[in-house]
């Protein structure tokens, strides 16, 4: 039987009132589903199984010339939507899976999480910047909440601003820029302006344990907020299968190992206040991988 997500399904999740933009995008998304039965859903976790126990390809520096490779694609076809979304047709919600019926589903998901935190953060910034932006497809939805900002898109490949700027020239945005920036060697040459946000989607989570000089970066620049949507293992919930096996596949991939944790002990030092920490129940066949953490650099 088809089912469709409504406004008190991501409230339950997000654990807050959403606002009327963040309302009416939920009514335009049109998130229609079915679950799964048993069996369906016993299959699933049997396929997740059988992943794990392949030689998985690991995040890394090594996977550069991929990441441009794959954006190339994407310049070449003149999109910005990633063609890894809809790669499989089940997905995670509120520790189950479902099976979506509506179109682009998977990636509206995702949208809902970036137009809540840019609705609630970003409509009075001078400037945001976003860090690991690939196509710069979020980017599209800051703009729809802040017309006049500057909008900064950071990524390592050259195909990602390629995309960035001829998708800029298409718009007549003269305030959406793109920018090299690697996480694991940052550029200081990079400045971020006063008043700025900083955040970065399933980006970060490419650096496994190598999130120091990117944080140290930070630090240095001291941007108004931080907002990372990204694989954190901490949130999740290890006795149940579900979460497990997503934590599983998380250090099975090598992906962002820690991250909280560092941010809780700059807390401890009192360097840095964490204003959220919050998992969506929001994800892919194999992880839920956008949870969301915010904070801010204390001055003094």
């Amino acid at each position: 039987m088809a089912m469709t997500l409504n406004e008190n399904d991501f409230k339950s999740c997000l654990e807050q009132d959403l606002s009327p933009y963040v309302q009416d995008k939920i009514k335009e998304y049109a998130f229609i589903h079915r679950e799964l039965d048993n069996g369906e859903q016993h299959a699933c976790i049997k396929q997740i199984f059988c992943e794990l126990n392949k030689d998985l390809t690991q995040i890394g520096e090594h996977r550069l010339k991929q990441w441009d490779e794959g954006w190339r694609e994407n310049l070449m076809s003149d999109t910005i939507l990633p063609k890894y979304f809809d790669k499989y047709d089940v997905l995670r919600w509120k520790q189950s899976f479902i099976k979506p019926l509506s179109k682009n589903y998977e990636v509206n998901m995702l949208y809902i999480i970036v137009d809540w935190l840019a609705d609630k953060y970003m409509r009075n910034a001078d400037a945001v910047y976003e860090f690991g932006c690939g196509t710069g497809h979020n980017l599209q939805h800051i703009r729809m909440v802040n017309n006049g900002a500057i909008l900064v898109g950071l990524d390592w490949t050259k195909s990602s601003q390629e995309i960035i700027r001829r998708y800029a020239e298409n718009k007549g945005d003269k305030r959406l820029l793109a920018r090299q920036f690697d996480f694991f060697n940052p550029d200081y040459a990079i400045g971020i302006l006063d008043n700025s946000i900083i955040y970065t989607v399933a980006s970060l989570e490419q650096t496994a344990e190598r999130y120091n000089k990117f944080l140290d970066y930070l630090l240095h620049y001291k941007p108004k907020l931080c907002i990372h949507i990204e694989p954190i293992a901490e949130l999740l919930d290890d006795n149940n299968l579900l979460d497990y096996l997503s934590i599983e596949y998380f250090k099975k991939r090598n992906y962002l190992s820690g991250f909280l944790t560092r941010l809780k002990q700059l807390e401890t030092e009192e360097r840095i206040e964490i204003i959220c920490t919050q998992r969506t129940y929001i994800g892919s066949l194999f992880i839920e991988g956008y949870s969301v953490i915010i904070w801010r650099i204390k001055h003094g």
